[in-house]
């Protein structure tokens, strides 16, 4: 996918949030860097500082931490969810991050840059909105699966994560999606036998 393209797809996601201007696109544009990684690079480690945010116009990535040697999933970045691949925390907070970001395929990104973005922000009212709004979806995002984890049986918060991202459960490897949902590998396998037994 070129460059052009893939601006074109960030800034069809983009205008759900809050209506530009030609002049506030062109000044996006002119931030942007495409980049290209490999099934297995790394976004982003815990310990460094995530100096980058990410709009992902192909392939997949996922967000963990490390939890007593154990990864926990806390979300994808794939198809037309999470389409920002970032440590939030660390990105917004200018402190190192606790978590890592991985590809799971061959992906390519255009990336903003930490200071890019501050320099958009004081040029245009407009863009600074923009980031007010997918700042406030974001948090949205983080408080309904914190709801999920804490108050949804695993068998709903399968049926949640079938509808969230479809598709995934044959991209990428089952015991992510395990972690992702807080249960055990055995246990996704029962629940995706039970699942399918009530299909028939």
């Amino acid at each position: 996918m070129g460059s052009g393209s893939s601006f074109e797809k960030m800034r069809q996601s983009l205008q759900q949030f809050a209506a530009l201007g030609e002049s506030d696109w062109l000044l996006i544009k002119q931030q942007l860097e495409p980049r290209s990684f490999k099934k297995g690079d790394l976004f982003v480690k815990e310990g460094q500082l995530c100096t980058s945010i990410g709009f992902l116009n192909s392939g997949i990535a996922r967000v963990y931490y490390l939890a007593d040697g154990k990864e926990i999933t806390s979300y994808f970045n794939a198809g037309n969810r999470n389409m920002f691949v970032c440590s939030f925390s660390s990105f917004l907070s200018r402190k190192p991050s606790f978590e890592n970001v991985h590809f799971l395929e061959d992906s390519e990104l255009l990336l903003l840059s930490y200071n890019g973005l501050q320099e958009l922000y004081e040029k245009s009212p407009a863009i600074q909105k923009l980031g007010r709004l997918m700042a406030e979806y974001n948090y949205v995002l983080s408080m309904e699966r914190i709801y999920s984890l804490q108050h949804l049986p695993a068998i709903e918060r399968y049926h949640a994560m079938l509808k969230t991202y479809p598709g995934l459960m044959n991209q990428v490897p089952h015991h992510y999606i395990a972690s992702y949902l807080g249960i055990t590998p055995e246990s996704l396998s029962r629940i995706r036998k039970e699942a399918a037994r009530k299909e028939k």
